[in-house]
């Protein structure tokens, strides 16, 4: 099942405040930061299909 583009978000949210808190290990940090990043590649997933999206709606018929 596909994530929506908000939830994605929020975990990320709170990835980088559990990094920015300094009681978090190194090795959790880099665990962290490496989810994160698959987070980002999601997210920037979405926003080009919905980019297209938009292009195909906003197109203007030949």
């Amino acid at each position: 099942m596909t994530r929506k583009f908000e939830e994605l978000m929020t975990e990320l949210r709170e990835i980088v405040r559990q990094i920015e808190d300094s009681e978090t290990t190194l090795d959790r940090s880099i665990e962290l930061y490496e989810r994160g990043a698959v987070l980002v590649k999601e997210c920037e997933r979405l926003l080009a299909e919905a980019e297209l999206k938009i292009t195909e709606v906003t197109k203007c018929p030949p």
